[in-house]
């Protein structure tokens, strides 16, 4: 068989499989372009109108959540057309202003002490640069703290500290050990204490180490060797 009798062969076998699998094929073409036609509306048009739109809003919450009206960026304020950041966050939540709103609302209920709200919406939020990152780990590791369960808190105050290792995280260092301490996980709390003391020297907290650090060692039994 030459070429050209091999190509009309090949091309008899695909009319034929078209022939009597008409109606399967035509259903799957049309998925396919269905398919592909969402995926473009949803990013070149749906996604891009939804961040717009959870910009505008979460910028009129901005100067409550700046100002602690903690009611108003919880409850929004209908009257003046405010959209609270739980609700930014529920409707705009695969948008970058929806997990910021998160951000904002897991805060808020901290700072309203409903700690179980809180890492509810902070655990909605991920990402973040090298202080915002850190920050959001450090504000689960206090609704913890809140709940009582000082061993998670200590654990996610170090991991904050260890996230962002610069010296406005190196605090985190600090309330990791006083968790550590009061969970009496002596250890680790030295272990901290004693980071700061030769990373973070120039720091209020680093300065402060050596004293925590010396009655750590009492406690473990370390200056009696």
């Amino acid at each position: 068989m030459n070429i050209k009798e091999s190509i009309s062969s090949i091309q008899s076998r695909i009319a034929a499989f078209y022939e009597g699998n008409k109606k399967r094929v035509q259903m799957i073409g049309f998925a396919a372009i269905a398919i592909i036609g969402g995926t473009i509306y949803w990013f070149q048009f749906y996604m891009p109108s939804q961040e717009k739109e959870a910009e505008v809003k979460f910028a009129k919450l901005w100067h409550y959540f700046k100002t602690d009206s903690l009611d108003v960026v919880l409850k929004g304020d209908k009257a003046n057309k405010i959209m609270s950041a739980v609700e930014i966050a529920n409707k705009y939540g695969m948008t970058a202003k929806g997990k910021e709103a998160s951000l904002m609302a897991g805060l808020a209920y901290l700072k309203k002490g409903e700690y179980k709200k809180s890492l509810d919406y902070l655990d909605n939020f991920n990402g973040g640069d090298a202080i915002l990152g850190p920050s959001t780990i450090a504000a689960k590791a206090a609704c913890y703290s809140g709940l009582g369960e000082m061993s998670k808190a200590a654990d996610l105050y170090e991991k904050a500290a260890k996230l962002g290792e610069n010296e406005y995280t190196s605090t985190y260092y600090q309330k990791a050990a006083v968790h550590y301490e009061l969970n009496k996980d002596y250890s680790s709390a030295l272990s901290c204490y004693e980071t700061l003391e030769s990373k973070y020297s120039a720091t209020r907290e680093g300065q402060e180490a050596e004293k925590y650090i010396y009655r750590l060692k009492g406690l473990m039994g370390e200056l009696n060797k």
